[in-house]
């Protein structure tokens, strides 16, 4: 008598070895791809839509499963009282119910799937005939047929790590991929992340296994089944060497970070090419640190004091260093010259000094936050400029123009270049991205929202420049 009960469990056990791990696979692929979707800042918003529909699929397809198993009882079982009748012969067998009649040679049969409750004859990969187990010579009789395989004893495992993988790909992608310049991810969340390729390593693994064991193990021709076990394992390697890799520089990448006493981090550097051995940070939300300064040993850890202030007390302590040398006797300048020339390069330091101080208050109030990087630099004539973001692509930098006309402001411009293949950029062919402007005796500063050298900038940039 086929029942509700007995068709659902009997649906059930079917469903645990056909569709369980493709859903669980199907979770973990939308979950790459949202990740890669978060990759591209344009595309965050898309990559949040798989999440969701990664997560609609893995909880509410059973539902959507069960639903359709109950319509499809009541469809051939109105009265709850038809019996599935078979008859079996030698080269064939015979179903006979309310809505079926039909006839099936066991050498057409798509697979034969021995369960618990019933061994399930399908006619195609997504139709199933169950028929209730004896334990007895009809049993013996129908697994003998040859479509029969056995059960996949790795896939409650696999499905239970491609969900795992899953769910690991979604968070490194919600928050790693989402982390600012310059920032660190936050000691447990950057621990999470760094499992990620490692559970995609033993999946990947399962993965192969199951695949050689249940599936590949089938196929009857012996050079066709060597030949797709040699790709499947090449193929399992070159994933995990991939994974393994980029684990490894993961590691590799992350400096030391400690907690301090006030509540901020500190980043131990060790590495020759860094400009500060130490770095401060700041906790921002659950997930980030905010990077804040540069740090002068383990005690500067006063998150109050912000990256363009640090400098300045940077280069107010080298300009009382050069005041006290200065200031020692020293042999009576006995040339004119010397004298002058002396003199000129008190200027010029003076004058780079003003610079300096002013793209310093400009990036602290501009792009400090964005998480841009403030790095003095000079061309081969020695013109100074501030990198502010740089990569294997291009550079962005703010450079000193000129004086306003009014005399009052330094104009500072944004500029950005892109390089060649080994590297290299010119400044004739960098683009203009913005102008500020910053008045010397008050330090009020001004966006001017030029991206061209004509352009004459909007009305409070012109109001305190005194340009046109």
């Amino acid at each position: 008598m086929q029942t509700w009960e007995n068709y659902l469990m009997l649906n059930k056990e079917l469903y645990k070895q056909k569709v369980r791990q493709v859903i669980a696979a199907s979770f973990a692929f939308l979950t790459i791809v949202g990740t890669a979707f978060m990759a591209a800042d344009r595309l965050q918003l898309l990559g949040r839509l798989t999440y969701c529909a990664a997560i609609l699929l893995l909880v509410g397809l059973p539902f959507i499963w069960r639903h359709k198993i109950f319509t499809q009882f009541r469809s051939a079982n109105v009265k709850s009282d038809e019996e599935w009748q078979y008859v079996f012969y030698q080269d064939s067998f015979k179903l006979n119910s309310k809505n079926t009649v039909a006839t099936r040679k066991y050498s057409e049969l798509y697979r034969i799937v021995e369960g618990t409750e019933y061994i399930y004859l399908l006619p195609e990969i997504n139709r199933a005939f169950p028929v209730p187990r004896d334990h007895g010579e009809r049993d013996k009789f129908l697994l003998s047929q040859g479509k029969q395989r056995e059960k996949d004893k790795i896939a409650p495992f696999l499905s239970c790590f491609y969900v795992l993988s899953g769910i690991l790909t979604a968070f490194f992608g919600l928050t790693a991929e989402r982390l600012p310049k310059q920032w660190l991810l936050q000691t447990w969340v950057y621990v999470i992340c760094a499992a990620m390729p490692l559970a995609w390593m033993i999946t990947i693994v399962l993965a192969s296994v199951s695949r050689n064991l249940y599936h590949i193990s089938y196929v009857r021709k012996t050079w066709v089944r060597i030949i797709l076990q040699v790709l499947s394992v090449l193929f399992c390697g070159l994933l995990i060497l991939c994974l393994g890799i980029g684990e490894v520089l993961s590691l590799a990448l992350r400096y030391p970070v400690q907690q301090n006493d006030n509540g901020t981090y500190t980043e131990h550097v060790d590495d020759m090419y860094s400009p500060f051995k130490y770095y401060l940070y700041q906790p921002e939300g659950a997930f980030f640190l905010r990077y804040l300064r540069p740090m002068t040993d383990l005690n500067d850890t006063d998150p109050t004091i912000g990256e363009a202030e640090w400098y300045r007390r940077m280069d107010s302590k080298s300009t009382d260093a050069s005041t006290d040398t200065s200031s020692k006797p020293t042999e009576p300048v006995k040339n004119s010259s010397t004298s002058g020339s002396a003199g000129g390069s008190a200027r010029r330091n003076s004058e780079a000094e003003k610079e300096r101080n002013a793209a310093l208050k400009i990036f602290d109030k501009y792009f400090a936050a964005k998480g841009s990087t403030f790095k003095e630099s000079y061309t081969a004539k020695g013109r100074m400029y501030f990198v502010l973001h740089e990569s294997a692509a291009d550079i962005t930098y703010l450079e000193y123009d000129r004086d306003s006309q009014n005399g009052n402001c330094g104009l500072y411009v944004l500029l950005k270049a892109a390089k060649s293949s080994d590297g290299s950029w010119s400044q004739s062919e960098a683009q203009m991205q913005n102008t500020y402007a910053y008045e010397y005796s008050t330090g009020a500063m001004v966006e001017s929202g030029k991206v061209d050298w004509s352009d004459s900038g909007n009305e409070e940039y012109r109001k305190l420049t005194g340009e046109p």
